[in-house]
């Protein structure tokens, strides 16, 4: 039994380009709708059913971003998502959180919506507000997530990286804890959309705050998950800076780094498929193809899966399995699809990257063995997360001299994973 090497685990689906913002940074460049002709190539409510049966031909345990534009502006949003939880998707919401209430709470989870991550880009309310566009929007976003933790409704806070917030990041996690948050993202700008015209920060200070992610994510265990998005070079910064680390090591060939194409993708609102959101560039489009044909067929999803087309420096480092560079910042920068992510400063060549990770169910390659009732218990666990634990739970395993994976072993891990991540996660539940 292995892990399929590419497999569409986490899709975000952008359903509308209406918003009630007009974020400087937005790469789908939403905002207001002032005429109904701007809608007029958006999925409808029918079509949004047929995608998500196309999407459960390929991964029926994917999990499904609902974002846009503001996910909450779609009359029909909870019709999407609640028929998308009931064909067993695992469905959350992005939104900047301005337009959460209890009633809409209410019906968010009657949808069977999982739960929501929300945006803070400041300390200072009129500096958000202004990255924003829209005041008030600081105050509405900190109430909606009062909201959400109130209700125990799992929330994410998601920051996005600039000139204006750099020196407050530790702060911002910090605030995203005390207000309840279960992970802190730290997003990086992709030069798409309205973000092209964003000033941004320089590749030595991007490289900078990977080492202080990394401090981050230490600081915080046992409190709140500290993650970054669009920064695949974190996984080379993790292994310089913990090389033992199981997060340093790619679960399979291929699978570190930026996942765009292989275990990710986007849809926009008019059915266009992308292998990652901030990436101008189409597949298909699921009015005339199914979700399988595009993923699994696509001349541009199979040339960005393969790293051997990598150019420049991207192209000669070492770290290229395990990180990749991010493809929309290269195409971005007008240099092409595959070339050299203009944001790394690493210079190739000298460092001992570890093989991939051990796969379960393989005694032969791993000397570990599932017996049938916990490979029974591991195959309820969504798609997206199944990989990262099979690596706690087989490296758990290796050191502690362990060759059996069973059911009580998961349940012991489950404990200590719920020590240190404020709460295990239900699907390794009884």
């Amino acid at each position: 039994m292995t892990l399929t090497a590419y497999q569409s685990h986490v899709i975000s689906w952008n359903i509308t380009k209406r918003c009630n913002l007009a974020c400087e940074h937005c790469y789908l460049e939403s905002g207001p709708i002032r005429h109904r002709d701007e809608l007029a190539g958006e999925l409808s409510t029918e079509e949004c059913f047929g995608v998500v049966d196309s999407i459960l031909t390929v991964n029926p345990q994917a999990l499904l971003i609902l974002t846009g534009g503001e996910p909450f502006l779609r009359p029909d949003v909870f019709e999407i998502a609640g028929y998308a939880s009931n064909k067993g998707l695992w469905v959350v919401v992005g939104t900047n959180g301005v337009l959460i209430s209890d009633a809409l709470l209410d019906r968010a989870e009657s949808a069977g919506i999982r739960g929501l991550s929300l945006s803070l880009d400041s300390l200072d309310a009129d500096v958000h507000d202004r990255f924003r566009r829209v005041r008030g929007a600081f105050d509405n976003t900190v109430n909606g997530a009062r909201l959400l933790a109130a209700r125990g409704l799992p929330f994410i806070v998601q920051t996005t990286v600039h000139r204006d917030n750099i020196h407050q990041l530790e702060q911002l996690a910090e605030m995203a804890c005390e207000l309840g948050a279960r992970v802190f993202n730290l997003y990086f700008l992709v030069a798409t959309g309205r973000g092209q015209f964003v000033t941004d920060i320089e590749p030595e200070a991007y490289e900078t705050v990977l080492q202080r992610l990394y401090d981050m994510q230490k600081s915080f265990l046992g409190r709140m998950m500290v993650n970054s998005k669009c920064a695949p070079h974190y996984q080379r910064v993790l292994h310089q800076r913990e090389p033992e680390s199981v997060q340093s090591k790619a679960f399979t060939a291929g699978a570190g780094g930026c996942p765009a194409g292989t275990h990710y993708c986007g849809i926009r609102p008019n059915g266009d498929v992308t292998p990652c959101p901030y990436l101008p560039e189409y597949g298909g489009n699921l009015r005339q193809q199914s979700f399988s044909e595009i993923w699994h067929g696509s001349t541009l999803f199979n040339e960005i899966r393969d790293r051997s087309n990598l150019g420049g420096r991207c192209g000669q480092c070492e770290f290229a399995e395990v990180c990749g560079g991010c493809r929309a910042r290269a195409f971005g920068a007008g240099s092409g699809l595959m070339a050299e992510d203009p944001w790394c400063v690493y210079e190739p060549g000298g460092a001992a990257v570890p093989a991939p990770f051990v796969t379960y169910g393989k005694p032969s390659e791993s000397n570990i063995y599932w017996t049938p009732a916990a490979k029974e218990r591991l195959e309820r666990i969504p798609s997206f997360v199944r990989g990262m634990v099979v690596q706690r739970v087989e490296r758990y395993a290796a050191d502690h001299g362990k060759t059996m994976i069973t059911v009580e072993m998961m349940h012991e891990i489950r404990e200590r994973m719920g020590a240190r991540f404020g709460g295990a996660p239900s699907f390794l539940r009884k």
